[in-house]
């Protein structure tokens, strides 16, 4: 069969010239007898391309071949896809890391000891902060002379990206890595960026070498991490099921003489802490959940924040802090932050009692002068979407994670909800106080030791012993706390003859302070009780900005003002509305006289 390109198509005119004596193309001459003649029998199509071929109709004789080509090139695309897949053969394996995952960490630091970073071509260039971000130390002469300060080491961090597949060698393996970035998340009124996923090839069949090279990583990460507390936070968006801790920061580990509390209590603390994480067996047996929860309550500045610290470096614990009062927290978002904290770590929740309102802040808002701007019935905002009963669940619920700590400090423990603090919740709450004469003593020691001062003592004649007694006499019992007598030996921090009689001066003008502070207060409590008074007794059947004894509510003169009058203010910062005097209508039968002055 053979086609001739120069005739035009046309309908009486059959574009193929075939040698026999029948001249019309059948469905065998048609595809030459080949494997596409078979299959359109196959398929029953013989019959159709004889009347397409005999009526001259080219097109669709075409349009059916192309339609057969197709068929057939897809379906052995469809079987070998099947084939590759089943029987391929496999000669690497790879495993993923998400970013915010402790392994994450563990895998990064592995990179950058082993120098994988030296074949990257793309790094991030940042400031140094506490935050961790595993950056890389220059070492050798450079090829470029260049000027460097002291501390242009410790003012930079030059972090590898390893966006593009870097190869190295290890153990006898050739392993791959490569890391990508998630997408942009959008939110209501903001973006942020998906956690990145790392991927790591190995090329080899044996699982032993990842979990060799996994232990590695982890060992190698607990080493160095030994010297400092990681504290781990989030300050994203997730909209995935899964939770990222996006923040790392390292601070140096606290040594517990520097903590100063009453003697024996951080002591304590530390081996109930310890005995809880070496009891995981007994807890097991006696069927009761592995899991710990403290309370540490007590005024501002009093050490709680600092005994956490210490806990965890002399326990080597992490710290994954997370805030209530977050816009993107609610019961789902700390539920999957607390599923993603590995064991023995803690959970810290600082200022749990700000999270949800007190009466001091209902009454506040309640007894406050009516407002336009507040609250509709003075019903008080909430201050976090976590729900009381989402917190429970978190502590000891059916969702409630085994082998981890949950630790929350408050200033005010008689604003917590009684069913937070009960046993089995908080299992040990811990009183903070302020501070004694025996630990103000600790803390003048602290700050002028001997080893430091002793050219000083010897030279001027001067006892560190009878001065520290000194300082701690001039300070009352339980009145400042441990932040307060710090912050004033700071002022005096290189001279302790200066610390030790310059204390009652100092005390007595804190006291003034603090008399001043307290008066003030009293004064605007005392505002808020006439208020609320005064408003009793002008009929209002409620409390709040929109009561029916208030000018703005439903059954007030301004219910149907769309902007609020302009208002007198009373001595008590209460608006008082403007009224009009109305005039008296005239009388109908009135002289013509006063109609006509209308007029």
């Amino acid at each position: 069969m053979v086609y001739d390109f120069r005739q035009p198509y046309s309908q009486n005119h059959v574009p193929w010239s075939i040698s026999g004596p029948d001249k019309r193309p059948n469905s065998s001459s048609f595809f030459g007898g080949s494997f596409l003649g078979n299959l359109a029998q196959m398929f029953g199509l013989t019959s159709i391309l004889t009347v397409a071929g005999s009526g001259g109709s080219s097109y669709l004789v075409d349009t059916i071949r192309l339609f057969l080509l197709g068929t057939l090139v897809e379906t052995g695309r469809r079987f070998c896809s099947w084939f590759i897949e089943r029987f391929k053969f496999r000669y690497s394996m790879t495993a993923r890391f998400s970013e915010g995952d402790p392994a994450y960490e563990w895998i990064i630091l592995f990179l950058t000891e082993k120098n994988v970073w030296r074949r990257s071509r793309d790094f991030w260039v940042n400031s140094k902060t506490s935050a961790r971000k595993w950056g890389i130390t220059l070492g050798g002469e450079p090829e470029v002379p260049i000027v460097m300060d002291q501390d242009s080491e410790e003012s930079t961090d030059y972090v590898p990206i390893y966006e593009i597949p870097q190869l190295f060698y290890w153990n006898g393996y050739w392993l791959e890595i490569h890391r990508e970035q998630g997408p942009v998340q959008y939110h209501n009124r903001s973006t942020s960026q998906s956690a990145a996923t790392l991927y790591l090839t190995i090329y080899s069949l044996d699982m032993s070498v990842m979990k060799a090279l996994v232990d590695e990583a982890r060992l190698r990460y607990v080493e160095v991490s030994k010297p400092n507390v990681i504290i781990h936070s989030s300050d994203v968006r997730n909209a995935g099921p899964s939770f990222t801790w996006n923040k790392v920061k390292s601070k140096a580990r606290r040594p517990l003489s520097s903590i100063i509390l009453p003697r024996g209590e951080l002591d304590s603390i530390i081996e109930d802490a310890q005995d809880f994480i070496d009891s995981e067996d007994w807890y097991m047996e006696a069927g009761i959940p592995h899991r710990r929860g403290y309370l540490l309550y007590g005024p501002p500045g009093t050490g709680k924040s600092s005994t956490i610290y210490a806990l965890a470096g002399e326990l080597g614990l992490e710290i994954y802090t997370i805030s209530l009062s977050s816009d993107y927290i609610d019961d789902s978002t700390l539920q999957a932050a607390a599923s993603s904290m590995p064991k023995r770590s803690i959970l810290l929740i600082e200022d749990i009692d700000c999270a949800f309102a007190s009466r001091e802040d209902e009454e506040d808002t309640l007894f406050a002068p009516p407002s336009p701007f507040m609250h509709p019935n003075g019903v008080v905002p909430r201050r976090s979407a976590v729900t009381l009963s989402g917190l429970l669940n978190i502590i000891d619920g059916v969702d409630s994670e085994e082998g981890k700590f949950f630790i929350a400090t408050t200033n005010y423990v008689d604003r917590l909800d009684a069913a937070l603090i009960r046993p089995g919740r908080i299992d040990r709450k811990i009183e903070y106080r302020l501070a004694t004469q025996e630990q103000a003593q600790a803390l003048f020691t602290r700050f002028f030791p001997t080893s430091r001062f002793a050219h000083m003592a010897s030279e001027k004649h001067i006892d560190l012993a009878s001065l520290a007694e000194q300082f701690s006499s001039g300070i009352p019992e339980d009145t400042f706390s441990i932040a307060e007598l710090q912050g004033f030996l700071l002022s005096c921090k290189k001279c302790p003859l200066d610390a030790a009689t310059g204390v009652q001066l100092w005390v007595i003008k804190e006291l003034e302070q603090r008399r001043e502070r307290e008066e003030r207060e009293e004064t605007r409590k005392l505002k808020l009780k006439a208020a609320k008074e005064k408003r009793d007794v002008s009929g209002g059947l409620g409390m709040g900005p929109f009561v029916n004894g208030s000018p703005y509510s439903p059954f007030g003169p301004f219910r149907n003002s769309i902007v609020p009058p302009i208002l007198q203010v009373d001595g008590l910062n209460n608006p008082v509305p403007q009224t009009q005097t109305l005039e008296e209508p005239a009388e109908e039968d009135g002289p013509q006289e006063a109609a006509t002055e209308v007029d």
